[in-house]
């Protein structure tokens, strides 16, 4: 049976809605592959269940929630997951829209208006091969830059 979705000139790889999608193989084809999205482990669980070092929870929600997965062999036959997450220009700016609400209170339009003036030198400066997307691991320098006028930021 061929793919349809995974298989698609145009598609960028797993987004985070896609979590536990069953897949639809069935008599009429394989229109998509089960998935289950699977950070990589430093980015699992909690440190307080591990007992191990922290856990960067910031890293850990861009993954789950905003990060698309990469594919592995697009052309193939078979292609799949990679284990590489990135944000995209669009799901960076959901993310963007978060984190300046939770960190320096800017939500809706006064949050819409600092993204406005200040989003697209971010996006510029961080996505410096012009790809359309930047790594989900370290991602956090991108917002430190993002928010460097409204002052420092923990995350």
């Amino acid at each position: 049976m061929n793919k349809i979705v995974e298989t698609v000139q145009d598609w960028e790889g797993y987004h985070a809605h896609m979590h536990e999608f069953p897949g639809t193989v069935n008599e009429y084809g394989n229109f998509m592959d089960a998935y289950t999205r699977t950070p990589p482990a430093r980015f699992q669980g909690d440190s307080a269940d591990t007992g191990f070092y922290p856990v960067d929870t910031f890293t850990q929600n861009m993954i789950k929630k905003y990060a698309i997965e990469g594919i592995d062999g697009k052309k193939e036959k078979d292609p799949r997951p990679t284990g590489s997450f990135y944000l995209t220009k669009d799901t960076a700016r959901k993310a963007s829209e978060e984190v300046i609400c939770t960190h320096f209170a800017l939500c809706g339009a006064k949050g819409t208006e600092y993204l406005a003036t200040h989003y697209e030198d971010a996006w510029n400066y961080y996505d410096v091969n012009r790809e359309g997307k930047i790594d989900a691991v370290g991602v956090s320098q991108f917002f430190r830059f993002l928010t460097k006028p409204l002052g420092t930021i923990d995350l």
